[in-house]
């Protein structure tokens, strides 16, 4: 795909914009439905203080939980320490819950607040009272665990403390047997005093580390306990289908982009112009037909119409650039079938003689004839007639419209070797005869790709006008007509880019041709196996013949069959998911008004 602009992008969005809805929609209505039918969810919240020292002084210094010298790194700490093991089977076994600590984690998440010491512990349950008693009870489970932590340092320091004070109690006990035995003296009375003052010391620590363990309560205070709420957090329909909403939007945009990144048809005139080498003379606006309408010339039964106007625009560019008259044989093809040739050829040739001109339409298209349903004439004498010799040219032409200078030259019967006449000197005679009276000289042929008449006739006209079908036409299918009408000898003057809609966007981007489309025309029509009610000549199924072997046939680029394959599984399984969240959808309210509790059933509630 080139580089695309801003316009580039909005316009293949509205031309794609089937897939985006129907991908927006989907997506909310699975999301809307998701949230009906989940069970609710419910959350209680308990907050907890976490002191910077205990409330017990520690008398030795940290004893490893005060969060004072580095306050983030600290609380952190706590809220780990809040997530351990133990007191997750400890709130597990007091509640009974019947699950692992580790799935007891999956429905607790504990945090910090800004930039405070307490910390919250959020927990999610099926049911309200029991969302609020884990929260709680894990509250207080982290409260006792970080006072039992506490009062056991304590108590360990208090320990260490007592065997130091028996040592101190042997020390004097000693002392006082050597000033017994050895008298008394300065020197030991010094040290006797001593040992008593440190005894002393001792003693006291002692009693405030006893005083400390009855006095702590841990590094945690629960300032806010989880109350029983009857609203549930989850689910949120409105919200969840607003997500739903976005994320279809990125999916469809990503399919649309990806189909236009797939899709191998040509997306403007300028590509057009590119591959072809020659302007774009016309841009004709897709057209609506009714029932029993096959073929129509709009500038002839509807002249005020948008198609109508676009045919005088390509009538009014065509006489610009041939401001020499040296351009009076016209032949209009296209690469492919079904894209708007005849119609086309049709159209401009009313159009022509609309403007006062001599115009003969020549139909060399013997395998699928139309030119006879645009103007109402009959197919059974025609060009084939005049080019065997069985009639001759001014026996076979016919005017429709008495107030149009408009002969038409219809196909005729179906020759055994339609490319060899339409090659043959006899053609070109044909073609010179018709240029002595007329000013213009239209020949609609078969597509170019399609079998080789086209290209047979091409070397003995003076210009050759392509008609491309938009969003059906592929880029290696117009690239290769040009490359075999040049190689034919033929002169590209111009094209049609034909089937745009009224803003001058793509009308679609359906896939209208492929190699059982050219088939179509290598088994011939059914026109010719069933001839019109008198034709006694050569139209029958025994005339039929193969293709050419040499008639190139284009395939469907790889990534255009990947597009279409990938457009089709997403349309059905779209479908399909639609389908079934509407009954769901459906069956929902019924269940909520009928009061008949198959949703609580389902969900096993």
């Amino acid at each position: 795909m080139d580089e695309l602009d801003l316009r580039d992008y909005l316009n293949v969005i509205m031309a794609r914009k089937g897939v985006i809805i129907r991908t927006v929609l989907v997506a909310a209505l699975v999301a809307l439905i998701w949230s009906l039918v989940q069970a609710p969810v419910y959350e209680g919240q308990a907050k907890v203080l976490i002191a910077e020292t205990g409330s017990g002084a520690d008398i030795f210094g940290d004893l490893g939980l005060d969060i004072s010298s580095q306050a983030e790194r600290g609380l952190q700490t706590q809220v780990q320490l809040m997530q351990v093991r133990p007191l997750l089977e400890n709130t597990i076994r007091t509640l009974d819950l019947g699950m692992s600590p580790e799935d007891l984690g999956r429905y607790v998440q504990i945090t910090g607040v800004g930039q405070t010491n307490v910390v919250t512990i959020t927990a999610r349950d099926g049911d309200a009272e029991t969302a609020a008693a884990i929260a709680n009870t894990l509250a207080e489970e982290f409260v006792t665990w970080s006072r039992d932590y506490r009062r056991e340092a304590i108590t360990l320091a208090a320990k260490e403390v007592e065997s130091r004070l028996e040592v101190a109690k042997s020390e004097i006990l000693d002392l006082g047997r050597k000033i017994a035995s050895e008298g008394k003296s300065d020197e030991l009375s010094a040290e006797l005093s001593i040992a008593t003052g440190n005894y002393t010391t001792l003693a006291a620590k002692l009693e405030e580390l006893r005083i400390s363990a009855q006095l702590e309560t841990g590094s945690g205070r629960v300032v806010s306990p989880a109350v029983v709420s009857d609203d549930p957090v989850e689910p949120t329909p409105v919200r969840n289908t607003v997500l739903g909403v976005m994320i279809g939007l990125v999916i469809g945009l990503g399919l649309a982009f990806l189909y236009e990144y797939l899709d191998n048809t040509l997306k403007s005139s300028d590509e057009a112009e590119k591959l072809l080498g020659v302007p774009v003379l016309g841009i004709i606006p897709a057209e609506k037909y009714e029932k029993d309408e096959r073929r129509r010339a709009s500038i002839l039964t509807n002249p005020s119409s948008a198609a109508a106007e676009a045919y005088r625009v390509l009538r009014n560019n065509l006489d610009f650039i041939n401001f020499e008259h040296d351009i009076k044989t016209l032949l209009i093809s296209s690469a492919a079938p079904a894209e708007g040739k005849s119609t086309v050829a049709a159209n401009l040739a009313a159009g022509l003689s609309q403007a006062g001109k001599k115009v003969v339409l020549v139909a060399c298209d013997f395998r699928k004839p139309t030119t006879a349903q645009f103007f109402g004439v009959k197919n059974l004498i025609g060009l084939s007639d005049v080019l065997t010799g069985a009639h001759s040219l001014k026996s076979a032409l016919q005017r429709p419209m008495d107030n149009l200078d408009l002969l038409v030259l219809t196909s005729g019967k179906l020759p055994p070797n339609p490319s060899e006449l339409l090659g043959s000197e006899k053609m070109r005679g044909v073609l010179e005869e018709l240029k002595e009276w007329a000013d213009w000289v239209i020949i609609d042929t078969p597509p170019l790709l399609a079998v080789a008449d086209g290209a047979a006739v091409a070397r003995y006209t003076d210009g050759v006008l392509l008609v491309t079908k938009a969003g059906s036409s592929t880029r290696e299918a117009v690239k290769k007509a040009g490359e075999m009408l040049e190689a034919a000898g033929g002169r590209a003057i111009g094209s049609v880019v034909w089937g745009l809609d009224a803003t001058g966007t793509r009308a679609g981007y359906g896939y209208g041709y492929g190699k059982s489309a050219y088939g179509g025309y290598y088994s011939y029509a059914d026109y010719y196996n069933a001839p019109e009610a008198g034709d006694t000549g050569r139209g029958g199924g025994a005339m039929l013949q193969s293709a050419p072997a040499s008639v190139y046939i284009p395939q469907k680029s790889p990534g255009r069959k990947f597009a279409e394959s990938l457009g089709r599984v997403v349309g059905v399984v779209l479908a399909v998911i639609a389908v079934l969240a509407i009954a769901v959808l459906v069956l929902y309210f019924l269940d909520q008004a009928m009061g008949w509790g198959l949703l609580q059933v389902v969900l096993g509630r």
